[in-house]
């Protein structure tokens, strides 16, 4: 029987649902994929070393940069326009949006290959020539990304986040386990430490192109008149008409260009460390040497952490741009505001505890997981740089807002006014000897701070839109300050009970860190209630919201009125 018959209020219903899981889908499959990554650095760094790791870094820091300016904008356009079209019925011209794209992202991430091989020598430099092998062993990974760029902004344009998390837990997978296994293998072969570093990285490569093959299959099988049919009673088949696809091109430009600027400019932020580092600490009096383990050290432990709790935010970030752009092409401001008040609310609640734990324990954190000489003179810098957690939520979420809202030029100011403050800031404050390299974790929350204050005004000027500061980010902030301050009391009294003030080896950190997050998530649990950050209207728009709510109000969670 047709999709169009008696089955229509059940799809329906399906589709209601679909952002819900597709953000749970996503949220998870985030959350996994960052677990593999750091899997796969811990071993890496046992196997290549904190000089090792400064050459594969680099690499990937470079590949990041050109990922961004490759992949950032279009499918976030994609996903914009296939919303916008589909909103008004125009099904047709979002079959004709996803085939121009394609052909885009073939021609983009051949043309990124290509320069990433040909300028991996001067690309290197900035840490050590030696780092060229493993810029053009993962040079390959940009061709492929490109293509599965194509193919989740499609998908996403559907409000369908599921293929967009499989397809990265696959990445993943392929990255940890061919990696580690290529790594192993140029180590049993007696191959100098840059080409082990290269051949670990060539794993990311295998990864994606398992990664694409499952986009590839999945649109194969998807049919988007399943999805549609929300649509059905307003337009019924759908509209004929279509732009022209030089029409269609302009379009995706006018929002992925802005997009790409803005994305690149903070991924040019994250090269500062790469090019500033190592030079602005030899002038403080470290040398070369021990600047490029410096920079190894803290690229691999620190960051690797810093970039653990983006992945719970992100979903709700991504989630804005198709529903803000049909909610713009209805003209329902009500709505819009309502979706963007909770995506800020929940940004704040996951982003302040993950700041504050983190920043708390991570004197604990890092020896658990890198169990290396450095890891204790990281762990001051984690602390400093764990607040940037913060700031890089609220940004990443204002990012989308405004972008979803044809704003898609104004985070670009955003992000320049945060990079040239990094860029001073890192440069200055690295070379004084008492600060030194305690000048790239305080670069860094300047960078989000100045960047995220800066998109926030543009969402109250020009989209008319202004968080509530109570509700969004005081309440979250009390109860977060009060997870982070038990997390640091556990810590510190299981330290001196249990191992008399002297944890050292992994195990003891490991016992103690799971001491602390326990106990600071429960009473993150309950103060989220208490201080009213979460409302009864919150939890019923969870899966089986109302019965999530009868029991929360059972165990009194919620303050009487």
């Amino acid at each position: 029987m047709s999709e169009k018959g008696v089955g229509q209020n059940e799809i329906k219903a399906r589709g209601k649902g679909l952002v819900v899981s597709g953000v749970l889908v996503y949220g998870l499959s985030n959350i996994i994929t960052k677990i593999i990554g750091l899997f796969f650095k811990i071993p890496m760094n046992d196997l290549l070393g904190e000089t090792g790791m400064a050459y594969f870094n680099a690499a990937y820091s470079v590949y990041v940069l050109f990922y961004m300016i490759s992949t950032a904008g279009l499918p976030v356009a994609v996903s914009r326009l296939v919303a916008e079209s589909r909103a008004r019925g125009r099904f047709k011209q979002v079959k004709k949006i996803y085939k121009l794209t394609l052909l885009l992202f073939f021609i983009i991430g051949g043309l990124g290959t290509l320069i990433m091989v040909a300028f991996s020598r001067q690309f290197a430099g900035a840490v050590d020539v030696k780092a060229q092998q493993c810029i053009i062993a993962l040079a390959p990974t940009l061709f492929l990304v490109c293509l599965s760029s194509a193919f989740r902004g499609y998908f996403q344009g559907y409000r369908m986040l599921v293929p967009t998390g499989i397809s990265q837990i696959l990445e993943s997978l392929g990255k940890l386990g061919i990696g580690m296994l290529l790594a192993n293998y140029a180590i049993a072969q007696n191959k100098p430490i840059e080409q082990v570093a290269a051949y670990g990285i060539f794993g990311i490569t295998v990864g994606v192109l398992a990664g694409l093959a499952y986009l590839w299959l999945t649109k194969l099988c998807f049919k988007p008149q399943v999805y549609d049919v929300e649509y059905y009673d307003e337009f019924g088949d759908g509209v004929d008409d279509c732009d022209s696809s030089g029409a269609i091109v302009k379009k995706l430009a006018a929002v992925a260009i802005p997009i790409t600027v803005s994305s690149s400019v903070m991924s040019l932020a994250s090269l500062i460390d790469t090019f500033v580092m190592r030079s602005r600490l030899e002038v403080s009096g470290i040398p070369g040497e021990e600047a490029v383990k410096l920079y190894g050290a803290y690229s691999t432990q620190c960051v690797s952490l810093f970039n653990l709790p983006p992945v719970l935010i992100y979903p709700v970030a991504y989630v804005i741009v198709p529903l803000v752009a049909e909610c713009i092409a209805r003209r329902e401001k009500k709505r819009m505001d309502t979706i963007l008040d909770s995506s800020f609310r929940l940004t704040a609640m996951i982003a302040l505890p993950c700041a504050f734990g983190m920043s708390a324990i991570a004197r604990y954190i890092l020896p658990t997981l890198f169990n290396s000489e450095s890891s204790l003179k990281m762990a001051p810098l984690l602390s400093v740089l764990a607040f940037a957690v913060f700031f890089m939520g609220v940004l990443a979420t204002s990012n989308c807002a405004l972008q979803a809202a044809g704003k898609e030029s104004l985070p670009i100011l955003s992000m320049l006014a945060g990079a040239a403050a990094k860029l001073i800031a890192s440069y200055v404050l690295c070379a004084i000897p008492s600060v030194g390299i305690y000048g790239t974790p305080i670069s860094t929350v300047l960078c989000y701070a100045v960047a995220m204050g800066l998109n926030l005004y543009f969402l109250a000027k020009h989209v008319g839109f202004v968080p509530s500061v109570k509700n969004s980010f005081m309440r979250p902030l009390l109860s977060a300050a009060v997870c982070g301050g038990v997390a640091f009391g556990v810590s510190r009294l299981a330290e001196k009970l249990l191992f008399d003030g002297a944890a050292s080896g992994r195990t003891e950190n490991a016992l103690i860190t799971v001491a602390a997050v326990f106990a600071a998530v429960i009473i993150y649990a309950v103060l989220i209630f208490r201080f009213r950050a979460i409302t009864r209207d919150d939890v019923r728009m969870l899966p089986k919201g109302n019965r999530i709510l009868s029991v929360c109000e059972k165990l009194r969670l919620f303050p009487k009125n």
